[in-house]
């Protein structure tokens, strides 16, 4: 597959953007930032270095730096190291202070996310930032990569759908696979292997693995969060598969529900409900729909049919470069609700419903905004896959 992603584009919006805040220099340090700026995976703490003039370079762990040079379009690149000297600070500090930024204003990535790697600005890098250059002024540029990052173009497009086909391989190849008494580590390997034969280059979840849970595991009170364990698969119990390939350093994700055996009919009843969520959230990914608005019509759903209480009050969150895993993501709070989805965003829309001693089921799946709602950028089915075995 060729797609080309045009990076000189990337940095010009980049520059745009600080010109408009007034930002002479941004130090990206987020994970997001990193991989959106650099084009490569890049796994250190590192910083990018962006100037309104439109100067990129990167400065990251040195015994990294030849392989990301080869990988990356960034030819100016420094390498750091946990020595005096080479410290990743002290290298950025000097770079700063030898381009005549020591009075600048500065962009940094300061915030929070549920993400526990998303790679804000520490307390101690802020405090020896402020130290040694006490005549710059320094400002939140956070909004920055998210803004410009927001809408896909159509070359992160195609990539995405690629992304979107390896996550529904792996489902169809664990469909073929799985029976009673198979256990959850096997089913997350044999994903795994289908999505490496076929181009995942990388598991990105912080829960270290594919995310598989059966029967109790299911219906964690709002658990949304399933690592596999060595429990066995049994028959009438449900199965969550939740798959997780990168392809070119752009994410995917991918949940389906299976049942070996038949369901009871209080299983057959929350595959309903779920099935009727599922296409109501993904209906309403409509060009011009507030965030608010979508998880409002959901929840009236849930509402409806009686099971609100067993849903996660949270329905999706943003998808894209390695790192991309949140902004913004779908709930009713004061951070997003104002957030009008536009054409070609691509968010992962999410449904989780656990119903104690019945069972839970999950839906991940990417999900383009589009005029008319959203389109799924996976072909597995939302229903409950049933598996007579």
């Amino acid at each position: 597959m060729i797609a080309n992603i045009d990076y000189s584009k990337r940095v010009a919006n980049i520059c745009a953007a600080m010109e408009k805040q007034g930002i002479d220099l941004l130090l990206a340090t987020r994970s997001k930032s990193v991989t959106y700026l650099g084009g490569a995976f890049i796994p250190w703490r590192s910083v990018v270095i962006v100037s309104r003039d439109g100067y990129v370079g990167l400065n990251t762990l040195l015994m990294d730096v030849a392989r990301i040079k080869d990988d990356s379009w960034i030819t100016n690149l420094n390498g750091c190291a946990p020595i005096q000297g080479l410290e990743l600070w002290e290298v950025t500090l000097e770079w700063i202070q030898e381009n005549g930024f020591e009075e600048a204003t500065i962009g940094v990535e300061l915030g929070h996310s549920p993400r526990m790697t998303a790679g804000f600005l520490f307390a101690t890098e802020y405090d020896y930032l402020r130290e040694n250059l006490p005549k710059a002024t320094f400002v939140n540029a956070v909004g920055i990569t998210d803004e410009i990052s927001y809408i896909k173009d159509d070359e992160e497009i195609k990539i995405m759908r690629q992304a979107a086909a390896i996550a529904d391989a792996a489902q169809a190849r664990i469909e073929e696979e799985l029976y009673v008494g198979i256990s959850e580590v096997e089913i997350a390997g044999i994903g795994e292997m289908e999505m490496r034969r076929l181009g995942s280059e990388f598991h990105w979840p912080v829960t270290g693995s594919n995310e598989i849970a059966s029967g109790y595991r299911t219906w964690y009170p709002w658990g949304g969060c399933t690592p596999p364990t060595q429990k066995i698969v049994q028959r009438g119990e449900s199965l969550l598969v939740d798959m997780h390939p990168t392809y070119r350093n752009y994410y995917s994700d991918l949940s389906h529900n299976y049942i070996l055996g038949q369901p009871s009919p209080a299983q057959q009843k929350l595959a309903d409900v779920y099935l009727e969520t599922s296409e109501t959230l993904i209906e309403s990914f409509k060009t011009g729909t507030k965030i608010g608005d979508v998880c409002t019509t959901v929840m009236a759903v849930l509402e409806r049919r009686g099971y609100a209480e067993y849903a996660l009050p949270g329905f999706g969150h943003g998808l894209g470069v390695i790192g991309h895993e949140w902004f913004p993501a779908i709930f009713n709070n004061d951070e997003f609700r104002d957030v009008v989805l536009e054409t070609n965003v691509v968010e992962v829309a999410a449904v989780v419903i656990n119903v104690p001693d019945v069972g839970g089921m999950r839906l991940e799946c990417p999900v383009r905004v589009t005029p008319n709602g959203g389109e799924m950028l996976c072909t597995t089915p939302l229903e409950l896959t049933i598996l007579d075995v």
